[in-house]
This record gives structure tokens, sequence and C-alpha cells, in this order.
């Protein structure tokens, strides 16, 4: 995730689970529109609320993305064994 590929994954990955909710809750906030303030509000509650493993789901994808559509050869990651790590640490803490 060093590299310019890896912040392009990392931000795409990020946009597809939480970032467009923000941008959703920040034009309603602008426009003054209720449906979207409460749209934009309930997803990002559900993803900060407890159980649900959105890093995790963030990094995985993040790394699908700039293995396979941003085609970098560099590195190679098992995605099975990844997500296994990273729940691991996730229900260590």
């Amino acid at each position: 995730m060093k590299s310019v590929r890896g912040l392009i994954a990392l931000f795409l990955s990020y946009m597809i689970f939480h970032g467009w909710a923000v941008i959703v809750f920040v034009l309603g906030t602008i426009t003054g529109n209720a449906y979207l303030i409460g749209l934009g509000t309930a997803v990002i509650l559900f993803w900060f609320g407890p159980g649900t493993p959105v890093i995790p789901l963030i990094i995985v994808t993040a790394l699908f993305i700039k293995r396979y559509l941003l085609l970098d050869k560099k590195h190679r990651v098992n995605l099975r064994e990844k997500w296994k790590e990273l729940n691991q640490k996730m229900s260590d803490d």
C-alpha cells in the first residue's frame, strides 16, 4: 500500500464501503435534504457499530483492487490468508 496504486486502491475501497455515505451526508447537510442526511447517518452508524468488520473488508478489497484491477504484479497476496490474519488480529483485540 506504499505505492501510488496502493493508495488509489485503498481510496477506492474506502469509497465503496464508507466514503460514499460521508459524501451523501455532507451533501444532505449542505442542501438541507433530510433523506440524504438520514441515509448517510444510517450507513455511517452501521459501519461504526460493534461487530462490523469494516477495516478488514476495506483492506482486503484494496488488496484485490490493487492486484486485479490496477494490475500490480509486484506483491502477490493470498486473499484467504490475509483475511484470516486480519480477522485473527481483530479477535485478539
